[in-house]
């Protein structure tokens, strides 16, 4: 049986619980571990399934010489292991098989070290003599007590980070002016780095503009901001306004579908009055259908906003004649 011996190793008791810290190299660790998904064994398994793409993805991460991975995979020793902590060396030695720890966090980073060509040396957390119902509630303490990162910030923090795509980049740069502009329909509406009730997160905007975006790639951001702004403002007020007192634009099945809908409204607008997309021109394509939109339809939108946007295409095609001037 092939064993392996890591030095500089801490034993570190949390409460009623004792595990070892030390770094293993990436490899290794790729060999010993494994999980055990619920789908796998409906009894004794608590991961979910793995994702090969994102594995892959983490595995690129590694080798593009960038990648870095602080955070510690947590393991639990299984007997296969035969884990043994020298004191006197700070030591631990263990078996190398592939049923040697059990992977209670980290189970993608440990599946995408099998496809990387690089090599790391990881932080891991290993607990020994645990059952498998103190491995399940580990597992839920772990999954259930961190808190993961909101989208919008991740969003709203990549220009620092010189991450973001050249799409992400324009869009950013039109919320950025819908968000500062007091001439925006959007000002006082928009939450650039949290999700928050009344106001449009920067990925629901992003998720929007994406839908109309092959007709704005040659935009410049301000561009996109000022055809996008008039055309919200002649929607909200002919028929947003008329739904309610509440500020639907904000609901984001209500902004998605507005947003989709601009494309075959701004076409309208181009084909009456060439590409002059006015706040006026908007108004007067806007008013030629706005009767056929029922309110209830909005108030009522629910999660899905393709539902929606066929009733608006519907009640724009609805009085449309080929001898309309």
């Amino acid at each position: 049986m092939e064993t392996t011996t890591i030095s500089t190793v801490s034993l570190i008791t949390q409460g009623k619980h004792k595990f070892y810290s030390f770094t293993m190299e990436s490899d290794i660790l790729a060999k010993v571990c494994f999980v055990i998904s619920r789908d796998e064994d409906p009894t004794t398994g608590f991961q979910r399934n793995l994702d090969e793409r994102r594995a892959r993805e983490i595995a690129d991460y590694i080798d593009n010489g960038l990648g870095t991975i602080p955070s510690s995979i947590v393991l639990s020793a299984q007997k296969e292991a035969e884990l043994e902590y020298s004191s006197k060396n700070k030591s631990i030695k263990f078996n190398i098989t592939n049923k040697s720890f059990l992977i209670i966090d980290g189970q993608h980073r440990v599946f995408g070290f099998k496809f990387a060509k690089s090599r790391l040396r990881v932080p891991v957390v290993v607990y020994d003599g645990l059952d498998i119902q103190d491995e399940a509630r580990l597992f839920i303490d772990i999954n259930s007590k961190q808190k993961g990162v909101p989208s919008e910030l991740l969003l709203d923090i990549k220009k620092l980070a010189d991450r973001e795509t050249n799409i992400e980049a324009l869009f950013r740069e039109v919320y950025d002016t819908f968000h500062g502009s007091k001439n925006s329909v959007l000002y006082n509406r928009l939450s650039p780095t949290k999700s928050a009730k009344g106001k449009i997160s920067r990925k629901t905007f992003n998720m929007a503009l994406n839908s109309i975006y092959s007709v704005l790639e040659s935009k410049t951001a301000n561009e996109i901001y000022m055809i996008l702004n008039n055309y919200l403002f002649s929607f909200s007020h002919l028929i947003l306004s008329e739904a309610s007192s509440e500020d639907y634009i904000t609901n984001a099945t209500v902004f998605r579908a507005t947003v989709s809908f601009m494309q075959p409204v701004a076409m309208r607008v181009k084909d009456k009055f060439g590409p002059e997309y006015t706040i006026d021109n908007f108004e007067r394509v806007i008013e030629e259908f706005k009767t056929r939109i029922k309110l209830n339809r909005i108030k009522s939108a629910g999660n899905s906003y393709q539902n929606l946007l066929k009733h608006f295409n519907d009640a724009l095609e609805g009085g449309f004649s080929l001898w309309a001037h």
